[in-house]
């Protein structure tokens, strides 16, 4: 009788420290998490810390992504990236999961990046040493999974100079093809023009240099004798830049 007594207040005893959510094993919280959130979390990254605009990017994540579960009090997530990481390609972001700063696991995430990139292209078969014209070019968006190399991303910086080699339509137009036609020569007049928001200022200044479109080039104003840097414009006029 008395050991029947006994056991009934440990029972007692049990169900009212389980009731007050005492005991450690009420205590703890059970956590899962799916491999659809998992993607999400690491995308989310991945756009919040990428150097290309929004929606300049495709994420495509490598393998199968297991859901899993977490026991603890106040889980949290965040996620590690390679040292330098270029977002474009292959590579492997790391989803970490904290309970109140103790390290519960790591979950490694392999994805493909893919980003798009504005590239000039030619608009026709363009001849060896021809100079490029407005009409020549035509800027295209195109999807690279490893960083470009030499290719031309402004319009302006190809227009005017020359082609090394024959180029096939719709070819893209890369730094290593191309090369620069003196505009202007040294002890040319030219008119200096600067621009700030709706005003324009016009002066005259004499080339101390060489310059292809594009080029920033030493001229010096004819009205103070004081020498500035501005850009190639064309055969005729620079343009002071700030």
């Amino acid at each position: 009788m008395k050991k029947h007594a006994f056991i009934a207040v440990i029972v007692s005893f049990t169900l009212f420290f389980i009731t007050l959510g005492v005991l450690p094993l009420s205590a703890a919280h059970v956590e899962y998490l799916k491999g659809g959130k998992i993607k999400g979390i690491v995308k989310d990254y991945i756009e919040a810390n990428m150097p290309w605009p929004q929606g300049n990017i495709r994420v495509d994540f490598l393998g199968r992504i297991q859901d899993v579960s977490m026991q603890g009090e106040k889980i949290s997530y965040k996620v590690k990236s390679i040292r330098e990481e270029a977002y474009i390609g292959d590579s492997t972001f790391t989803v970490v999961i904290h309970d109140e700063g103790t390290l519960l696991r790591e979950i490694p995430v392999r994805v493909r990046m893919e980003v798009a990139i504005d590239v000039v292209v030619s608009t026709k078969y363009l001849h060896r040493d021809s100079e490029i014209g407005n009409g020549d070019v035509k800027l295209v968006r195109k999807w690279f999974i490893q960083t470009p190399v030499h290719v031309m991303k402004q319009i302006e910086d190809v227009v005017g100079k020359r082609l090394y080699s024959d180029v096939m339509q719709n070819n893209e137009i890369k730094r290593n093809m191309l090369k620069s036609v003196k505009t202007i020569k040294r002890g040319k007049l030219v008119k200096v023009v600067l621009e700030s928001g709706p005003m324009s200022i016009m002066t005259f200044g004499l080339c101390e240099e060489d310059g292809s479109r594009g080029d920033f080039i030493k001229v010096r104003n004819t009205s103070s004798n004081k020498s500035i840097y501005a850009r190639v414009v064309d055969d005729s006029s620079v343009m002071i830049e700030y």
